[in-house]
């Protein structure tokens, strides 16, 4: 792929960028402890890191002095665990990243990322060793989903994290802001970059143009770099290095058991797993012709021989993993449930509380991965189901690959429930493309051919972006982005003619309601509720006010 086509992929891209998966307290103001003796082996290092790959400057300042003096104080138990399992994944990560032509010293990205702790995961919903988000891991060719998370496998997420790097580093010819992309999105370093005229990191963390997480990011990086490449320099002399990871992989040619398979080749299944963390459970699914299964050094005909004893079929359910959540102003049981796609009864089960138990802010809570308990549908259920849609005369849509069902709704002018009670689907059925779905309206494109007023257009004007324009028309920015065909990481360019269909409800406050009973009610998050009426959690609402329901 040229320099151009990776520019024009990366523009197109507007992600989130990676969560840090363990909040650690920032280093200290003072450089008092760093002695003259590692202040001279930070500069001596600095050429022989600069020199030996070619691309990574370590470039020495007060800031990265900060980290260094934290890791080695009040960091210190975090940075002992990460050199410990680092021994496990560097050798492996290194030739990865050797490979894409690519830095080595990249792999101290994982290193303050996630720790190399497989089951990382982040405030922001980022996962595993690179800490990717869900949207950015599939756009990097990531499987996710009920039963696969590979942005849990060593190997897969490593390439994709090196595609990622290389990506960034065409769009900015420079690893400093690469990394800051890496971690707050490329389209904000962007902006800042052309807002400032400058392709200097430390000026931008001078002036604060980046966030603060980003700002101590990059310093962050090279402490940690600097430390883990010459350990006994800084004090860290008494580490106990894990084994370097060794396997092989065999190709598996239908759904296995895990757990089966560690007893046919005699090894614990906790060892197979460790090798494996990308499967959720013991279940390894059959989504594509070229699943691979790792295996520890020496077993590979053992295992061969054993797949036709240890076919599985799907779980009914899988466990998800959950991850900490620190409760704000307007959060409860049910928006938390609603937006992370679970329960109450779920939230409350993993954190042993009443599902009336009332959240204090700043409180620290468990909660469920998406997809936490993912229901099988069984061969059967899903026969007959077919076989209804065969028989139906009636309209149907044919699901095509990226839709789901609220855009399906949309486009056909119902609602998700008709949807799903017409086609006998249950809250958390998954429809594939392909499937045939029963429906009793004519497509939105056809009502609006004949006069449909609902449906307007927006030519976008300079200075406007999806959100203000959503503001503007009393949408929402999902909307707008399911009936153009925009992705989260889409631009819009000046110009761009805009489908703008529907607009908000007002609600009539009644007497003894609140925000949180509002946006309940209208299957909303009470921060939606408070932007679109210029609130704040803490304004009081009178009977008899007109609200305005996104």
């Amino acid at each position: 792929m040229s320099r151009h086509s990776l520019i024009a992929i990366m523009m197109s891209l507007v992600l989130a960028g990676c969560g840090t998966f363990e909040t650690m307290d920032g280093p200290a103001d003072n450089t008092d402890h760093v002695t003259p003796a590692e202040r001279e082996a930070v500069e001596a290092n600095e050429k022989d890191l600069a020199n030996s790959f070619g691309e990574i400057p370590m470039e020495t300042n007060d800031r990265v002095f900060r980290w260094i003096e934290y890791f080695k104080g009040r960091g210190r138990r975090h940075m002992e665990r990460y050199l410990s399992r680092s021994s496990r994944y560097v050798p492996m990560m290194k030739q990865i990243l050797r490979e894409h032509e690519l830095p080595e010293d990249l792999v101290y990205v994982a290193l303050i990322e996630s720790g190399f702790n497989p089951k990382a995961y982040s405030h922001a919903a980022a996962v595993g060793y690179w800490q990717f988000i869900r949207p950015t891991g599939k756009h990097f060719d990531l499987k996710i989903n009920a039963y696969v998370d590979q942005r849990r496998d060593f190997v897969a997420s490593t390439h994709a994290a090196a595609r990622y790097f290389k990506a960034l580093y065409n769009l900015f010819g420079n690893w400093y802001l690469a990394m800051a992309a890496y971690n707050v999105g490329e389209n904000r370093v962007k902006r800042m970059v052309m807002k400032y005229y400058t392709r200097d990191f430390w000026e931008l963390a001078r002036r604060k143009k980046l966030p603060r997480e980003t700002i101590n990011y990059v310093p962050k990086f090279i402490a940690a770099a600097l430390i883990a490449k010459n350990p006994e320099t800084y004090g860290f002399s008494d580490i106990d290095y894990q084994d370097p990871v060794a396997f092989e992989t065999i190709e598996v040619p239908y759904s296995i058991s895990l757990k089966k398979l560690s007893g046919r080749l005699g090894v614990s299944y906790d060892d197979l797993r460790a090798l494996n963390p990308e499967f959720k459970s013991d279940y390894v699914p059959m989504y594509r012709s070229n699943v691979t299964v790792k295996v520890p050094p020496g077993k590979t005909n053992s295992a061969v021989a054993a797949l036709q004893h240890v076919k599985s079929s799907a779980p009914k359910y899988v466990k998800g993993e959950y991850f900490y959540y620190r409760i704000r102003r307007g959060d409860n049981l049910s928006t938390l449930a609603r937006r992370h796609r679970t329960t109450v009864r779920r939230i409350a089960q993993i954190n042993g509380i009443s599902r009336r138990s009332l959240l204090r802010i700043g409180q620290r809570i468990k909660l469920p991965e998406n997809a936490a308990l993912t229901r099988h549908v069984s061969r059967n259920r899903s026969r007959s189901r077919s076989r209804t849609v065969a028989n139906y005369s009636g309209p149907g849509h044919k699901v095509r690959r990226g839709e789901n069902l609220s855009l399906i709704a949309r486009k056909y002018g119902v609602s998700v429930q008709q949807l799903q009670q017409w086609n006998n689907l249950r809250r958390r059925s998954v429809i594939k493309p392909g499937q045939i779905l029963k429906v009793t309206s004519q497509p939105e494109s056809a009502s609006s051919a004949s006069g449909n007023r609902s449906s307007r257009f927006h030519r976008v004007r300079r200075g406007e972006n999806l959100y203000s324009i959503a503001r503007k028309y009393g949408v929402t920015l999902k909307d707008i982005q399911l009936q153009n065909g925009l992705g989260s990481r889409s631009l819009i360019k000046v110009g761009q003619k805009l489908r703008i269909s529907g607009g908000n409800r007002v609600h009539v406050v009644r007497r003894g309601e609140t925000l949180s009973h509002i946006a309940d009610r209208y299957h909303v998050a009470v921060n939606e509720l408070v932007q679109a009426n210029d609130l704040n959690n803490r304004s009081m609402i009178q009977a008899g006010r007109r609200l305005t329901i996104p």
